[in-house]
């Protein structure tokens, strides 16, 4: 639409320019020329000035998902479950470390860091696990965009079940870190244990095996 007013625009000023030309104020070439820079001159500006058409909502508070065909919303669709996955890993080993009686360590930090990697892990992931999956302050974690991708478009995602679910285990994993600062392996397995069953019910919603035992975890 917008293209269309600025040819009729052009065309006007070229028609009001050769109108011009024909009378005794404006006889020259030179005229004629300038009128018309000034005409399309104008145009340009109204192009620039004109509101940008407001981009469809996915669902999940931003724009990632407008304009793209089925096959590229199932590739990004794709790459939020591979980083999951990622995160399910240092899960498990996160727990091993538990049931060993260890409170610190790698497993620890590979899961819990909130510092970005200096170098890509294994995945090519600059976060650890924890960030990754859960988001920090300025980041946005694969988990919940991985949840909110089953919106449809111009729905919010608030009230999907993997969103629900997604909230559920965010919170599940505060409680094993406050043992692990404290050096309590008795609550830290309590607390792996009931943050597995949030984590198993989350999968279970984005498509993905529930069962931490799957050998896409190990």
């Amino acid at each position: 639409m917008m293209k269309n007013v600025l040819i009729l625009l052009a065309f006007l000023g070229m028609a009001s320019a050769y109108t011009t030309l024909s009378t005794p104020k404006c006889s020259s070439r030179k005229a004629f020329l300038q009128t018309c820079t000034s005409t399309i001159a104008s145009a340009a500006l109204l192009q620039t000035i004109a509101p940008v058409p407001a981009q469809a909502f996915d669902g999940a508070g931003s724009s990632s998902y407008a304009g793209r065909t089925p096959a590229s919303k199932a590739e990004i669709k794709k790459s939020y479950q591979t980083r999951v996955i990622a995160d399910v890993k240092d899960f498990k080993k996160l727990g091993g470390a538990i049931q060993n009686g260890q409170t610190e360590g790698d497993e620890w930090v590979n899961f819990f860091i909130e510092f970005q990697r200096r170098e890509p892990d294994s995945v090519g992931r600059t976060y650890a696990g924890f960030v990754d999956l859960v988001g920090g302050k300025d980041l946005s974690g694969c988990g919940t965009l991985l949840a909110a991708s089953y919106a449809k478009p111009g729905k919010p995602a608030d009230g999907l079940p993997s969103v629900k679910k997604y909230n559920a285990m965010a919170k599940s994993f505060d409680p094993i870190k406050a043992a692990g600062k404290k050096g309590d392996v008795g609550k830290a397995k309590v607390a792996w244990g009931k943050a597995s069953e949030a984590l198993k019910e989350y999968l279970e919603t984005v498509e993905l095996p529930p069962s931490l035992s799957d050998p896409l975890y190990d």
